[in-house]
């Protein structure tokens, strides 16, 4: 079209046009022919190829679709330029066909580089068809530069569109969103009347999408929003024709709908949407404009239920262009035929009430729901979901609204939603009526009836009644707000209902511990712990809020010990008692249940798990309601315990604590438990515990036993091997000592031998147990009886032991040298209270360590010793062994001793100590001392050093003497000598002592030269003490002293 100067456009975009550019007219059109080029029949095969090539620019009738040539070929090309006959007959195609040489393509068939082929085909195709679509963008904004815009406002939004449609086509995603926003605020401008404004809406609703949809592509999420919200700002004051307004209210819903789709879209592909801004919203949005579609449905499709369209087909289709029927064609031109726009809308309103309304709306709420799941919005999903719920019951499908209801309840009831809830229960009664669903219907009731349903007295008067015909198997009347067809359906069933009942009718088993019942029930024991001679007493107190009195027909109580169920259970017998079971509202009411304990139940725990209250017999329907202690409030635990006594006039049921769990006991016991004993104990010893039993009931006792045994609270670190016998003759240990029947006044007594292998404190337990008959509520039963007594024991250390290894000249040494005589020196101190008497010791040695001793009696043998005392034992040793430079033990001291004085007869107790742990070293000269016991003083002291050489080499040895103030000497002070292998060398020297007491002999220095060992060992010091006595003196006659 050269000019648009008279054009009048019918309407905005046609209806056909987008599905022609995307479906039907092709961008690039590509002919794939086999033909070599060394093909013998090539220039026939050229003619063919030709021939298709023309049929297919025939077949386009003038479009300018790129037509492009793929020759299949089955040999591998040359690199360019060396095949000339293959550059010749490509030119000579392509001048035939009339085409581009840069179109024509080969694909040789070669299994190793096909793929690399297809791909470079691939974007050689989409450059072409890039091209394509690039000219039609040119070609219609040619076109466009002819358009005025206060003339041609309907063909300029329409060529914005085209050219962003061909934009997206060729994925130019920016020019794209650029056109839409243009042909977007092109159709803004125009001014549409009521019967174009549905054609001008659904052009807008698509630019939106684009718009949309593009800038959450580009990662704009805000300008996405930013654009839906102005979008529906304007449009949805826009409204058509004032009898179709419910399509008013469908496309703002739709408009909501896709917007959800696309933002759900973008969440999936990576964008990070929060909890106030999501895909829910739009959901939830679209769904409230579908449920105002449906009410302007109702109201505005009156005329057409009453006389509706038979053939609405023609009438309603849109026809040309979008948004445009039969009877409402064009764009400015006005109706041409009023009743036959008349006819249209009645046929319109028709294909509406065709609509299933309530179907469109769950379908947005779930995916509302499912959203806000997603985000963590409880309250907003339980609030759509109940929205679901009424849309399930306009629908007529009552059991997925009751499934919805039973989801959401729980959350409003822990939360204390109440007037949420009561509506809640109000739509659940209107469904389980309509169902007949007796267990549903009368469970909603309890809770309608209860003190927080918000419902007046006049409508819980009525559910009562409907709960008592129900349980006399009569039929409920309606509930409120029912159309009639419903109510008769619903007759229906309750009738078929009853009909089949046969009794006896099985109960109704109802957990009210998580509803809100009308009957509030709480469970108290009324002590805390109850003995085996006192019968158990447990209160269970009721209270109903429902406006009428109503009558029970049993209660029962659950324990953990199921045996006494049987005694917690009462049937209604109308009187004035505590039988009665009649509740008058907000009349607290208390029934009390007493019962022996049985004697295997004693020590254990007993606890109230449920209270059950039945109302209505077997004869018709019967509910049973349960109140589960350990997930009710009446499970609340507390230590305050009502009085027996209590007045039920004063007492507040709200004040009331239960108390479910009692200790059973056993009956407190006369008998009279004393231990004697004198303390401390001594380790391993037999420590005597006198046991007193004094019988002070007033009956025979029999079966008396009596547990023995150490706390289980001693410190770990305590053997665990101490004993406890009755006897000191036989060591094995006992825990338990049965006794014959004891009379009343009677006293028994045992003795106790208690052995503790470590000192430290010992907490002994005495645990005495036995059965008596006695008489409980006129019933004779027996009762075991326990008590339990301890006492602490202070067990102490009879003595303190050291042990030093000392030489022969009694000096201290830890290391000794092999075949050299030692002695050990064993120190004992009395540290106990008593006096202990020493029976015998004995040196046990090990690791080749042997006794010089040709005597092994105990030098200690029968020695007493008081507290603070000490006594010493010596034993003589040498190590005979080959072990050198390492760590032996000697062995072991073991003593025998007990208590000096004693009233019975002990055995004799057993000690070992350790003996110590020396490092074994060997000399190559043994140095033997020989001197006198003690000398005199100034009196010649003759002292021997003999030296033995116990290797098998010849020894030289440097040997001198020091000079000491204390001694003069005569010998050789330095010397020189060799000794042969196993000889013996002596060095005599008189000593001269100058002082008195115990004095140090002049120290002797041996040294080794040729010894090859370590300086300890090749060199050496002797010194060794002696006792010098004052010299004796005697009186002449004549008065002079000589000696």
């Amino acid at each position: 079209r050269s000019t648009y100067e008279w054009y009048i456009p019918k309407g905005v975009i046609k209806m056909d046009w987008m599905q022609k550019h995307v479906n039907e007219i092709p961008s690039v059109l590509v002919i794939f022919y086999d033909l070599d080029w060394n093909d013998p029949q090539w220039k026939e095969k050229q003619v063919e190829c030709v021939s298709r090539v023309e049929i297919a620019r025939t077949s386009l009738q003038g479009r300018n679709t790129k037509i492009a040539v793929v020759l299949i070929q089955t040999t591998a090309p040359l690199p360019p330029g060396e095949d000339l006959v293959a550059a010749e007959r490509a030119a000579t195609l392509c001048t035939a066909s009339e085409l581009s040489s840069k179109a024509l393509f080969v694909l040789p068939h070669n299994p190793d580089h096909l793929y690399g082929y297809i791909i470079r085909l691939e974007n050689a195709f989409y450059e072409l068809s890039q091209a394509y679509y690039h000219g039609e963008c040119r070609r219609v904004k040619s076109r466009k530069e002819l358009l005025n815009k206060q003339k041609h406002e309907v063909l300029i939004v329409r060529h914005q569109f085209k050219i962003a449609f061909f934009c997206e086509l060729r994925q130019d995603r920016t020019s794209a969103l650029k056109h839409y926003k243009l042909a977007y605020s092109n159709l803004k401008e125009l001014e549409p009347n009521y019967r174009n404004m549905l054609e001008t809406k659904l052009c807008a609703s698509y630019f939106n999408y684009k718009i949309c949809r593009l800038c959450f592509l580009d990662g704009s999420p805000v300008d996405a929003i930013a654009q839906f919200r102005s979008h529906i700002d304007y449009f949805k004051k826009k409204s058509g024709y004032a009898e179709l307004a419910f399509i008013d209210s469908a496309w703002i819903s739709h408009q909501y709908s896709v917007f959800g789709d696309l933002f759900d879209e973008a969440v999936k592909n990576g964008l990070d949407a929060i909890q106030t801004q999501h895909p829910g919203f739009y959901y939830q949005h679209a769904a409230y404009c579908a449920i105002t579609r449906k009410q302007l449905c109702r109201e505005l499709c009156q005329a057409a239920a009453m006389f509706p369209v038979q053939n609405t087909s023609e009438t309603t289709k849109y026809v040309n262009y979008y948004g445009q029927r039969v009877w409402n064609q064009g764009y400015h031109t006005e109706a041409s035929d009023a009743d036959f726009e008349k006819a249209g809308i009645l046929a319109v309103q028709t294909e509406e009430l065709k609509v299933d309304h309530c179907y469109i709306i769950i379908q947005l709420f779930s995916k509302a729901v499912s959203q806000f799941k997603k985000y963590k919005s409880s309250r907003m999903r339980r609030h759509l979901m109940i929205k679901m719920a009424e849309e399930y019951y306009h629908a007529r499908d009552y059991s997925k609204a009751l499934a919805l209801l039973d989801r959401v309840a729980p959350d409003y009831r822990s939360e204390k939603w109440w007037e949420l809830l009561t509506a809640v229960l109000t739509l659940w009664l209107k469904c389980a009526y309509l169902l007949a669903d007796v267990q549903n219907y009368i469970t909603v009731c309890l809770e309608m009836l209860s003190k927080y349903g918000t419902t007046d007295n006049n409508n819980k008067s009525r559910i009562q009644k409907n709960l008592l015909n129900i349980i006399e198997g009569k039929q409920p009347n309606p509930e409120n707000d029912l159309s009639a067809p419903s109510t008769e359906e619903a007759t229906k069933l309750w009738i078929q209902k009853f009909a089949l009942i046969k009794s006896p009718v099985a109960a109704f088993d109802i957990d009210v511990s998580q509803l809100i019942s009308f009957v509030e029930c709480k469970v108290s024991f009324s002590a805390p712990s109850f003995a085996a001679d006192v019968p158990v007493r447990i209160n269970a107190y009721l209270r109903s809020t429902a406006p009428l009195p109503m009558s029970f027909y049993k209660l029962s109580l659950k324990f953990n010990v199921e045996e006494y169920d049987k005694f917690c259970n009462i049937i209604n017998k109308n009187t004035d008692d505590e039988e009665n079971l009649t509740l008058i509202p907000n009349q607290l009411k208390c029934v009390t249940f007493r019962f022996v304990i049985r004697a295997d139940d004693v020590g254990e725990s007993l606890e109230c798990k449920s209270a059950s209250l039945q109302l209505g017999d077997e004869n018709s329907y019967n509910v049973v309601m349960t109140w589960n202690t350990s997930t009710s409030v009446v499970a609340t635990p507390s230590a305050t315990l009502l009085p027996a006594t209590s007045n039920l006039e004063t007492l507040s049921f709200d004040h009331i604590q239960p108390k479910l769990i009692a200790k059973l006991t056993s009956r407190k016991s006369l008998i009279c438990l004393k231990l004697q004993h004198e303390p401390p104990a001594l380790v391993n010893e037999f420590y005597q515990v006198k046991l007193m039993i004094q019988n002070d009931e007033q009956l025979e006792i029999s079966d008396v036993s009596l547990g023995i045994g150490f706390s289980q609270n001693q410190d770990v670190s305590q053997p665990a091997n101490n004993k406890i016998s009755d006897s000191t003759i036989h060591s094995k240990s006992i825990k338990d000592i049965h006794i014959s029947n004891i009379m009343p006044g009677e006293k028994v007594s045992r003795l106790l031998f208690i052995k503790c292998q470590s000192h430290g404190q010992r907490v002994i337990l005495v645990k005495i147990g036995y059965k008596i008959k006695i008489e409980v509520e006129g019933k004779v039963t027996e009762c075991k009886c326990k008590q339990t007594d301890s006492i602490t024991i202070e067990t102490a250390i009879p003595f303190e032991t050291s042990v030093d290894t000392v030489t022969t000249e009694l000096n201290k040494v830890e290391t000794l040298c092999a075949k050299e005589p030692y002695l050990l020196m064993a120190h004992l101190k009395c540290i106990s209270p008593w006096p202990i008497t020493i029976l015998n010791t004995a040196f046990s040695l090990i690791n080749q360590f042997e006794s010089m001793d040709s005597s092994t009696l105990s030098q200690l043998s029968n020695v007493s010793l008081q507290k603070d005392e000490e006594a010493t034992e010596c034993f003589a040793i040498k190590y005979n062994g080959s072990i050198e430079k390492s760590k032996l033990n000697i062995g072991r001291l073991r003593i025998n001793w007990k208590r000096s004085e004693q009233e019975y007869q002990q055995p004799e107790v057993e000690s070992e100590i350790a003996l110590p742990t020396v490092l074994i070293d060997t000399s190559p000269i043994y140095i033997i001392i020989d001197k006198p016991a003690y000398g005199c003083l100034r009196a010649a002291l003759p002292v021997t050093f003999e030296l033995h050489n116990r290797t098998n080499l010849i020894q030289e040895v440097e040997i001198s003497i020091d000079p000491c103030e204390s001694f003069m000497f005569t010998g050789l002070k330095q010397v020189n000598l060799r000794i042969l292998p196993s000889d013996i060398h002596a060095l005599r020297y008189v000593m001269y002592p100058l002082a008195t007491g115990y004095v140090t002999l002049p120290r002797l220095k041996l040294n080794l030269p040729r010894y090859q060992s370590n300086d300890s060992q090749g060199k050496a010091t002797i010194a060794a003490q002696i006792l010098v006595k004052p010299s004796s003196r005697k009186i002449q006659a004549d008065g002079i002293i000589s000696d």
